[in-house]
Parts: structure tokens; C-alpha cells; sequence
């Protein structure tokens, strides 16, 4: 039997602590971690949701992924990436189909190589599906709807990795920026992880005109970097500021983590 796959609309959620959720449906976790000693079998659980009136199905497939220069997400064929994991993982099945009001459990599996000494990572999607039947008396042929993707990022960890720390390598004025019709005043801040673990952390952006003491409100941003990765955070500013700035960056990776802070003044006289 030949599948015939459509595209409809396409949807990647990601989350970095909450499940993955969308209309009328929910999985869990949106991240995956493993650990454990080379050559055991490590598992988890996946569970769907569905509070929507219709079944659901999804069928799986794995990705490598990794990251650009600004914390994009790369997505490879699997068992490219040096770091995959993919090779690695078997799945309790491989679709699932979720009734009406159900929540329903797949169990991911991880078997750990003997020679397994460094961080690697893959990912789950679950696309959802909508069979139908098309001229299946004439031709017994099935298209395929997809309707949404879902992503699950697997991480396998060895135990005593060395946590290591964030470092600034760099806090630059880039001037003008135009993106289509829009201009900004652009900065970037260059960062290193220093571990061999993956790190989450906030970077929040203080913006003070030293001549009149006004502080402008900058939201702050997420940061998600891979091990031994270096990235750089966009912020942009209005063109029109005039004076001396303080701009000042913080950033936050949590309670195990010292503060880092980078600094640099700017004149602006348009």
C-alpha cells in the first residue's frame, strides 16, 4: 500500500519546562533526559492527551538537531550529527491513536552504547495524522493529512559531566539594522558555554540614559545553548535614542551558576 502524504499546516511547538500543547490536545514532557551506565537500558514515558472530540492519531519519526550562531534550531537527517543519539532509542510503538477524552502512554527506550562519555541528544516528532480514504475501491490507496508536529527533544547524560560555566565573549554596537521598511539600533552579545551540559538561562538587559537618568524597559530573553556552543543574543533598540547609554547585560542561568554581567556605553547624536 502506497501513502500519499499532504501538507496541511505544519506546527512545531516547543516549550522549555511546560508539556507541549496545542488545541484540544497535550504531551508530555517536552524534553526528555536520560542517564545511566553504558550498556543498560534506560525508559520513559510519553503521554498523550486529548480533550477534543475527534481521535487523534500521530505517527513518529526521529531528527538530528542542533543549533546556529543564534540558538535556531538545525534539523539532520538521523544518525548524522556526531552528537545523535538516535540510533539509540526504540519506541513501545511507533503510532498511536488517542480516543476522545483519553490520555494514553508510549514508553521511549534508551539503550546506552558501552563506549558512551558525552552528551548526546536527538528529536521525537509526533505528527498528527488524519486518514481518509481516497478511491480506495479503484486504486486501495490511503492519503494522508498532516495536521500538526510536535517535537521532543531526548537528551542522553552521563553522569558526573562537568557542569562548567557561561563566559561574555564579546558585547558589540552594530549599528543600523534594516529589516524590510523597519530600522533598529542593533547590539550583540556573544556567549560561550563552557560545559559539557546543555544549559537554560535569561539574559536581561538594563538601558540607562546617564544624562537624564531614564531607564528603558527591555524584555528579557531565553537562552537555550548546547554543550561547548557559542551563540549570540540579538537585542534590538530604537533609533530614535538620543544621549549617553549605560547598557548593561545580565545573565542568569541559575542558583548553580555565578551572575554574569557585561557592560558598554553608547552615544547616540543623530
Amino acid at each position: 500500500m502506497r501513502l500519499f502524504t499532504t501538507l496541511l499546516t505544519a506546527f512545531l511547538f516547543s516549550s522549555l519546562l511546560n508539556p507541549v500543547k496545542g488545541q484540544g490536545f497535550s504531551i508530555s514532557p517536552s524534553r526528555i533526559f536520560f542517564s545511566g551506565n553504558p550498556g543498560e537500558t534506560v525508559t520513559q514515558t510519553i503521554t498523550f492527551g486529548n480533550s477534543s472530540d475527534k481521535v487523534l492519531s500521530f505517527v513518529s519519526r526521529i531528527q538530528d538537531w542542533d543549533r546556529d550562531s543564534l540558538g535556531n534550531k538545525i534539523y539532520y537527517d538521523s544518525n548524522t550529527l556526531p552528537s545523535s543519539n538516535a540510533r539509540w532509542i526504540t519506541l513501545s510503538g511507533n503510532a498511536v491513536s488517542v480516543q476522545p477524552g483519553e490520555n494514553k502512554q508510549i514508553i521511549i527506550s534508551l539503550t546506552i552504547p558501552a563506549d558512551a562519555k558525552k552528551l548526546t541528544n536527538s528529536m521525537l516528532f509526533f505528527t498528527q495524522v488524519k486518514e481518509q480514504e481516497v478511491q480506495q475501491k479503484k486504486t486501495d490507496k490511503i492519503g494522508i493529512n498532516v495536521l500538526m508536529e510536535v517535537g521532543i527533544q531526548v537528551y542522553y547524560v552521563p553522569r558526573g559531566l562537568n557542569q562548567g560555566d557561561f563566559e561574555f565573549l564579546s558585547f558589540d554596537d552594530r549599528g543600523i539594522h534594516t529589516d524590510g521598511k523597519v530600522k533598529k539600533r542593533r547590539m550583540a552579545l556573544k556567549i560561550h558555554n563552557k560545559g559539557s551540559l546543555n544549559r537554560d538561562a535569561f539574559v536581561r538587559f538594563e538601558l540607562t540614559n546617564k544624562e537624564t537618568g531614564e531607564e528603558i524597559k527591555i524584555d528579557p530573553i531565553t537562552l537555550a545553548m548546547l554543550p561547548d556552543a557559542t551563540q549570540s543574543v540579538i537585542l534590538d533598540l530604537p533609533t530614535d535614542l538620543k544621549g549617553k547609554f549605560l547598557v548593561v547585560a545580565l545573565l542568569d542561568a541559575g542558583s548553580s551558576y555565578d551572575l554574569k554581567v557585561a557592560e558598554k556605553e553608547l552615544i547616540y547624536r543623530p
